[in-house]
């Protein structure tokens, strides 16, 4: 049966927002990512195509048309799989319907609340961090392919990108430690990102808390240093006693970069360096994510059978990339 508490935590049409709105200012990537339709399987397939590059194009006149190109002949098919995450509540009888906890009137849907966002918190570390896709089977559950792997110059464990639609090397630095983040190292990979969208188009980089300091500093020192004082350094702001900071914005000749602190970013993988030290700069036109139910995660109460009240949470979402030849990190190994 559903649960029967109309107010735990907006209405049920409203889930699908639920899950990607509640303490926004942790889940930012969730808020930011497009939503698409529900996933119908498992499995999508999909394709990314690409224009031929430029060629001399000069015909002479009286002479037949030759040389057709066959259709669809740069295509490459790619692949995103579901996740399928759940919650559950448990709160004993006596604490349920004699609690005296100050403040909490009802201990169950306080404790759905209190879950429902830490799913949120959950898909999205699963959406920034490198984990690889899988095929569900009756031990292992189905995982969704994390941003940081679908951006990768190498061929990833299971249904890997094809090599002609791979991010390339150019866009993704991997081996610089911190101190070697640059107004220059910036600008390289976003020439790169360019290159393969042949646009300036506006670019959204998640950063660790730590990189984005450094972030912030780049006005006071050369292009090519990240210790060099620049003598003529852009003059920060003075609003009344506010001393301004923070670089929200990066104007480039390659696209306008955002900047925003993903505090769950790398908070699955080992490498901590990528938690406090990354940076991953996306186009968001190249990414959407979909949750399945209609896009409506849901609570469901179990019966009581005495002792205590239990309900559970499913939620079947997919993160899916359109195409990740344009998209880049910063990735050091080591802070």
């Amino acid at each position: 049966m559903a649960v029967e508490y109309s107010n735990i935590i907006g209405k049920q049409e409203d889930w699908a927002a639920v899950v990607t709105d509640v303490e926004m200012i942790d889940t930012p990537v969730l808020a930011w990512l497009p939503v698409g339709d529900k996933p119908v399987q498992a499995e999508r397939l999909y394709q990314v195509d690409a224009y031929a590059e430029a060629a001399e194009n000069s015909h002479p006149d009286g002479v037949p048309v030759t040389g057709a190109k066959s259709a669809g002949r740069n295509r490459k098919q790619l692949r995103s799989v579901i996740q399928y995450s759940t919650k559950a509540a448990d709160v004993t009888k006596l604490n349920q319907d004699y609690g005296n906890v100050a403040g909490v009137s009802d201990e169950l849907m306080r404790e759905i609340g209190r879950q429902t966002k830490e799913l949120s918190k959950d898909i999205e570390s699963a959406c920034l961090s490198g984990q690889e896709c899988r095929v569900g089977t009756s031990a292992l559950g189905y995982k969704t392919r994390g941003i940081p792997n679908w951006v990768s110059s190498s061929a990833q464990s299971v249904y890997p990108v094809d090599s002609d639609v791979r991010t390339p090397s150019g866009s993704i630095v991997t081996t610089a430690i911190t101190t070697t983040l640059t107004e220059d190292v910036l600008l390289n990979i976003l020439q790169s990102m360019a290159d393969q969208k042949r646009a300036s188009a506006p670019v959204m980089g998640f950063c660790g808390p730590t990189v984005k300091r450094i972030i912030n500093n780049m006005p006071q020192f050369l292009s090519s240093s990240a210790s060099t004082t620049n003598s003529g350094a852009y003059p920060r702001n003075m609003r009344g006693a506010n001393f301004d900071r923070v670089i929200q914005s990066y104007n480039s000749d390659f696209g306008e970069v955002s900047f925003g602190i993903a505090w769950n970013l790398g908070a699955l993988d080992s490498e901590a360096a990528y938690a406090t030290h990354g940076i991953l700069l996306l186009h968001q036109d190249n990414w959407e994510i979909a949750w399945g139910e209609g896009g409506k995660p849901q609570w469901v109460k179990k019966p009581y059978e005495g002792g205590h009240h239990e309900a559970f949470c499913e939620s079947v979402w997919m993160l899916t990339c359109w195409d990740p030849r344009p998209e880049g990190k910063y990735w050091p190994t080591t802070p």
